[in-house]
């Protein structure tokens, strides 16, 4: 099973993938993740994405493939992605890249929650983890990217009969009960 998670920044991606992930032995890949470590490294490249992390702006999406691509292909037992395709053409081009590994993407599930809830829990996220990319104006910044671009993508995924909409604003295991219910 080869699933994508979406939602606003704050939805519980990151919780629900981990969840979802041991659930049904996915693999879990996290491209915010992987360019946090990668920008962590000190790299080279490491360097280029903590200046675009910390702006708030998206790491362009074949630089994204070149870090989650040899993830993809070790995910033996199926994968979730959390935190990509950020827009339709990205969906578009995993959608294709897939296709020439001969994987495809099954379900989409996305988190639903207001903007409101998404500021409330990114500024407890800030202080509670210290993530350099918490600061107002890129929480901010990637809110007003998430509804210009990805909101899209929503739409994208609804029209292939993939989209699975989930209550983000529960408690954790009521989301996660919910979610393996629609995906049963």
């Amino acid at each position: 099973m080869n699933l994508i998670i979406l939602g606003p920044q704050g939805s519980g991606k990151g919780t629900q993938a981990k969840l979802i992930a041991e659930k049904f032995g996915l693999t879990h890949i996290a491209s915010g993740d992987l360019l946090r470590a990668e920008a962590e490294s000190g790299s080279e490249m490491g360097k280029v994405f903590e200046k675009i992390l910390a702006s708030g702006e998206l790491v362009p999406f074949d630089t994204v493939l070149k870090v989650i691509e040899p993830v993809l292909l070790k995910s033996k037992g199926g994968f979730i992605l959390d935190g990509t395709p950020r827009d339709v053409s990205q969906a578009e081009y995993l959608d294709s890249f897939l296709t020439d590994l001969k994987m495809n993407i099954d379900k989409v599930i996305l988190l639903d929650i207001p903007r409101e809830v998404s500021l409330d829990r990114l500024a407890k996220r800030a202080i509670l983890e210290g993530r350099s990319d918490d600061t107002p104006e890129a929480i901010d910044e990637r809110l007003q990217l998430y509804h210009n671009k990805t909101v899209p993508v929503i739409d994208h995924y609804k029209n292939q009969g993939k989209l699975l909409v989930v209550d983000g604003t529960l408690d954790i295991q009521t989301i996660f009960q919910d979610i393996v219910s629609k995906l049963n």
